[in-house]
């Protein structure tokens, strides 16, 4: 709803139609709104940060003052109104800039000290989950990351398996290295391998690089993800295919749980609820925070066909939608 502006013989004559979507206005067209849909707004929140919107706020049942003009806060601390500051980070500090150098420098001696591992066992892989364990450990202790976990227990409990995650950040390999420290290849879209460095050192680890854009050949490129399942070595990969929105879940495409049920391992969904506070989308610098996370219950393929899938890969995305949508 807003205001609207008058309009005669296709020209606009400068006045408003009334009532003006203000004051008064706003509860009238709230009040209109709710009674077309049946909604009642006793039951209803409304947030504003001005007084200018009293007569809605005392509408409904459940007002809400956000970052409250000074008149607001005085009239919400008389009503009793529960109000909510928020305000900007600010620019990154020198112990953030410092942070973050740390945090993506610690890759190279995390994967050095892996190297001695891998010589006197003869098994690269041991270097690979050395080094994933390290970087896991010491990046996020770095970065001021503190990981708090729902449901650790199913990150072990059947293995392998093809991890899903929803991916929000450019933190998210950081703190499934973390999570899952050992035994699991990555998969990422084709640029992660161009980055300096970083993309040599991730397709050391085996990471599988695809090419979202073309859909025949990011088929063909999960064959390796097939056999490194099939070798005991579980799958992290994100269903959306590319970063999310915000906390919000995109919809899932159909490789990873095509990998799961030809492999007959299961999927175990991982929920990242604000991996975006210490590294927003787009961000290059990593911010202290304390990030959530909720592992469910490994889901079992071997039953699923192709008939079936799209209703399990509902299912699942379901759950992510009501977990991210209680965060």
């Amino acid at each position: 709803f807003c205001t609207e502006l008058e309009v005669v013989d296709g020209l606009l004559t400068g006045k408003v139609v009334p009532p003006a979507c203000y004051g008064q206005g706003k509860a009238t067209a709230a009040e209109r709104f709710a009674s077309e849909r049946g909604i009642s707004l006793d039951e209803s929140w409304f947030y504003t940060d001005s007084e200018e919107d009293l007569p809605l706020l005392l509408r409904v049942g459940r007002p809400r003052p956000i970052n409250p003009s000074r008149r607001l806060q005085a009239i919400a601390a008389k009503r009793i109104w529960p109000v909510r500051s928020f305000s900007s980070r600010g620019l990154p500090s020198g112990t953030d800039l410092l942070r973050t150098s740390l945090t993506m420098g610690s890759v190279i001696p995390s994967f050095l000290l892996g190297l001695p591992a891998a010589l006197l066992d003869g098994e690269p892989r041991q270097a690979v989950n050395l080094a994933a364990t390290t970087w896991g450990e010491l990046g996020t202790a770095l970065a001021g990351i503190h990981v708090t976990v729902e449901g650790e227990e199913h990150l072990w409990s059947h293995r392998p398996a093809v991890f899903l995650f929803n991916h929000q950040s450019g933190i998210d390999p950081l703190i499934l290295c973390k999570l899952l420290r050992r035994d699991f290849v990555g998969i990422g879209k084709r640029e992660l391998r161009d980055v300096p460095l970083l993309g040599s050192l991730f397709a050391l680890a085996g990471t599988i690089f695809i090419d979202r854009a073309d859909h025949l050949g990011a088929l063909k490129a999960l064959e390796p993800a097939l056999e490194a399942l099939r070798r005991g070595l579980s799958i992290a990969i994100a269903p959306e295919g590319t970063r999310s929105l915000g906390t919000h879940v995109g919809p899932f495409k159909k490789g990873a749980f095509h990998l799961a049920m030809e492999a007959g391992v299961p999927v175990v969904p991982i929920v990242l609820h604000n991996a975006i506070d210490a590294l927003p989308k787009h961000g290059v610098v990593i911010r202290p925070a304390s990030v959530r996370v909720t592992v469910l219950p490994p889901v079992p393929t071997a039953d699923w066909t192709r008939a079936t899938m799209p209703e399990r890969m509902a299912a699942i995305h379901a759950d992510y939608v009501r977990l991210l949508g209680a965060a």
